[in-house]
């Protein structure tokens, strides 16, 4: 875990140096959450919506203007940013969340739904572990970004 640690505190100096990341940091739970929370919203009007309009109007929102996409990225851009930030600990709940979204439905399973969930179950435990370490405690306490 001690690489782990060298590894965050370097990617944190890397992404320091960059404006818009210190412009938008203060926002990376909301993007986040508000990523998974969009995301999550989709799957759960895709398999409740019956009609025809009903799948049009999903098609405009989520697909013509690229709602899904941006909260797909979104997702993935707030993940990198809570690794940098102090909020870590929310970093593994909202990877097994995301793992559960990929889930969701729990019917027509694949191999390849249950490896891609795995990933990310596996990463939020990893990072879960890392924040047990005396290097993260450290690595948070010494926190300038």
């Amino acid at each position: 875990m001690q690489q782990f640690a060298v590894v965050v505190r370097e990617l944190r100096t890397l992404l320091a140096s960059f404006r818009i990341v210190k412009l938008i940091l203060p926002y990376h739970l909301h993007i986040l959450l508000g990523g998974l929370g969009i995301q999550f919203l989709y799957k759960i009007l895709l398999n409740n919506v019956s009609t025809l309009d009903g799948y049009n109007t999903l098609d405009t929102i989520f697909n013509d203007i690229p709602l899904y996409l941006i909260a797909y990225y979104g997702f993935f851009v707030g993940a990198w940013l809570t690794l940098v930030s102090r909020n870590v600990k929310y970093l593994s709940y909202s990877l097994w969340g995301y793992a559960f979204v990929i889930l969701f439905p729990f019917e027509n399973l694949r191999l390849f739904d249950l490896v891609h969930a795995a990933i990310y179950v596996a990463g939020g435990y990893g990072i879960f572990r890392y924040l047990t370490t005396a290097e993260s405690k450290s690595d948070t306490q010494n926190l300038s970004l």
